[in-house]
């Protein structure tokens, strides 16, 4: 039996494959209890950068060896033991590290397959239960090794959860007087017992300062810059917590660094020798760890504990699966999550088929008529080059050898992605807000392009993740304030998907009756989306990350290497139809990307040509013509992008890009020329004179 998290906040009870095959540099154990690491609770809820789902989380578990009896707890570290971090007893830095519960399968299960070197032999006349402390423990020695604390230093930790009491333990060995600060009452009066039995003073704040010692044992920004402020001239900082994502840290509250010549140690996990050293902890505070178990579950009830772990008042749950050790195969409780059932999946919805009825396709018998007219213009035959195919183009899509596109509007959707916390742009999320904003103020390149060409802006909020006040400029049309993380759950559901496909029509449609278009330019932004443009590209295709996926804001050669990885491991996670546009969207796409689909599907539908701009709003396209191929001739490739993936999508649509300026910017600012140069082949077919018109002897040019 084991618990596999298919994707974020679905975990599935399964019957165990039987006795995994392993070599002299592995062991089997059967896993007595693993307890749920805070880790494992937020990688249920959103996923995490090093997990490649399905997956068996759990890397604080106690088993023993099946081929000896023995009892052991596991350094959860797979690395090369050949690296400078390696080589220099550092390997909790190995440059190759891999981690049980993360890159393999871990301690959820009736049996774990772990490397030999890993193995820490377990005290015996221990409760088992509480070997399940020994990682977190490792992981709080690890930090006061880089500490040294002293007899008699004062040190104040930040959060009051299990691993700040853990750290209040291990200071209290080396005879430091502990200030432990949390802001949850209620956590406090649970953890009354613990602290009068060790003598640990737990307040909610304190207006003492001048701690020789400060670790941040929360996730919380404002705590961490707090310890920085409690600290003495040359006080030390354990850097403990990794912080929660997208939060700013105040530049003169950092320099504090400076000014009082403060010492900042970071400590990650812990190396084999802490895990060693905290197997004997346990024997000491054998009185005292009962006190921090929560409760302890059985493993249908692992599910339901995640959102109380994740709640910040709960202490430790233990799972155990005692139970399970036999060879006797598992039977899910009637009622529990053991089945995987999913809803059933929705059709599209009446109003995106009535748009999809009304897509008429392009009539290519006016092909014939417009080509002949352009044809006799005074000029050798196709000197113009692409201007004459637009001409052609947009004469057949208004079925008239006058084409006119003198009203001419850009929509700009904006949106934020949750697959940014893999690591995947060189820029942070919140330059999605900010660049709505400068959309808004008229600073950004489109702006400038809007201007040039007398262009009509319009920026469409799908689903960034902020509210932003009214303006002229802005249309909203949220619909969540940013997607999932798609590496590790699908980036939004059908509905929420459905639901934006509509909202970007619906934002076209009131453009279009206020001021009737018959060209529209797709533009976009939002922090990541080259990420999810790719990932529907490669999905689409069938072509593999190499391929597609570049560098889109920017990022490095390490950047580029791990976006691919995200890509490709999103891609095995879900395996969506690839002729889906619905499931491609609603695993890998934006909300900008279907907004943008929606607009095009109502574009379309309203007999108006439609300019992509880059990889992103190609991608969207795509998205719409998958749905709808009758969009097809409609489109319009505004230039050709030097994200490579672009040039996929194209062929799979069969469209060629209009112009090549080496652009990656996105925001529409490649429609934007372009849609000036389709004016212009507009302009050609209705004002250039024919050799008749002309009286020019055509001859044999």
């Amino acid at each position: 039996m084991r618990l596999t998290l298919k994707e974020c906040q679905h975990m599935v009870m399964e019957d165990h494959p039987g006795h995994p095959v392993t070599d002299e540099d592995t062991v089997t154990l059967a896993v007595s209890y693993c307890a749920i690491c805070r880790t494992d609770a937020k990688m249920w809820r959103e996923g995490h950068r090093d997990l490649a789902l399905p997956r068996v989380l759990g890397h604080e578990f106690v088993g023993r060896d099946l081929a000896t009896g023995q009892l052991y707890v596991s350094w959860p570290g797979m690395v090369c033991n050949s690296c400078r971090y390696c080589r220099s007893g550092r390997e909790n830095l190995c440059d190759s590290m891999r981690i049980i519960g993360f890159h393999a399968d871990g301690g959820f299960s009736r049996q774990v397959v772990v490397p030999r070197d890993g193995l820490i032999m377990a005290d015996a006349t221990v409760d088992e239960m509480l070997l399940t402390f020994a990682e977190p423990i490792a992981c709080v020695l690890n930090c006061m090794e880089q500490l040294r604390p002293q007899a008699n230093e004062r040190l104040v930790i930040y959060g009051g959860g299990v691993v700040g009491m853990l750290a209040a333990l291990a200071a209290q060995q080396s005879g430091c007087r502990v200030t432990v600060i949390e802001r949850s009452a209620e956590k406090i009066s649970r953890l009354r017992d613990f602290c009068d039995l060790n003598r640990i003073n737990i307040v909610k704040d304190t207006t003492a300062a001048d701690f020789d010692l400060a670790v941040n044992c929360c996730d919380s920004h404002i705590a961490f810059s707090q310890a920085i402020t409690k600290l003495r001239k040359g006080g030390r900082m354990g850097f403990f917590s990794g912080l929660r994502k997208r939060q700013d840290l105040e530049s003169g509250l950092l320099n504090l660094l400076h000014y009082k010549e403060l010492e900042m140690y970071g400590s990650y996990g812990p190396r084999r020798t802490h895990m060693a050293r905290a197997v004997g902890c346990i024997g000491s505070w054998r009185t005292s760890l009962p006190l921090l178990v929560e409760k302890v579950i059985p493993p249908a009830e692992a599910e339901s504990a995640f959102p109380h772990v994740l709640s910040g008042n709960a202490l430790k749950y233990i799972i155990d699966f005692q139970e399970y050790r036999g060879e006797r195969s598992f039977v899910a409780p009637e009622n529990s999550f053991a089945i995987d059932a999913r809803p059933a999946v929705p059709a599209l919805s009446t109003f995106v088929n009535e748009l999809i009825s009304t897509v008429t396709p392009v009539d290519g018998s006016f092909e014939p008529v417009a080509r002949r007219k352009i044809d006799l213009k005074t000029k050798p035959l196709g000197a113009l080059g692409r201007i004459e195919e637009l001409a052609v183009q947009l004469a057949v899509i208004q079925r008239s050898l006058m084409p006119n596109v003198a009203t001419k509007h850009i929509l700009v959707f904006a949106g934020d992605h949750g697959v940014v916390d893999e690591g995947v742009s060189a820029f942070p999320a919140r330059v999605t807000v900010q660049m709505v904003e400068n959309f808004l103020a008229g600073g950004a390149a489109i702006n400038v392009f809007c201007r040039q060409y007398d262009i009509g802006l319009s920026v469409v909020d799908m689903g960034v993740d902020t509210t932003f006040a009214r303006h002229p400029l802005l249309i909203d049309k949220k619909v969540a304030r940013g997607t999932a993380n798609f590496a590790v759950q699908p980036a939004m559901t059908r509905e929420q998907a459905l639901a934006a496909i509509e909202n970007g029509a619906r934002a076209f449609l009131e453009q279009h009756a206020v001021t009737p278009m018959k060209i529209v330019g797709m533009g976009e932004m939002g922090i990541g989306n080259s990420s999810s443009a790719a990932a529907i590209i490669c999905a689409a295709t069938g072509l593999g990350s190499a391929m597609v996926v570049g560098r889109g804001t920017g990022v490095d050669d390490e950047g580029l290497k791990r976006k691919r990885e995200v890509i490709d491991r999103a891609l095995r996670l879900h395996r969506p139809d690839p002729d889906d546009g619905l499931e491609l969207l609603a695993k890998l796409g934006g909300y900008e990307l279907a907004g943008i689909a929606g607009a095009v599907l109502a574009a379309a539908a309203n007999g108006c040509c439609v300019v992509l701009d880059g990889i992103i709003s190609t991608a969207a396209g795509l998205i719409a013509y998958l749905i709808c191929p009758a969009v097809q001739g409609y489109l319009v490739a505004g230039h050709r992008s030097v994200e490579q993936g672009q040039q996929a999508a194209l062929q799979r649509m069969g469209l060629s890009p209009g112009i090549d300026l080496d652009f990656r910017l996105g925001e529409g600012t490649g429609a934007a020329i372009t849609m000036n140069l389709v004016d212009l082949a507009c302009r050609t077919m209705r004002e250039m004179a024919s050799f008749a018109e002309a009286g020019v002897d055509s001859g044999n040019i």
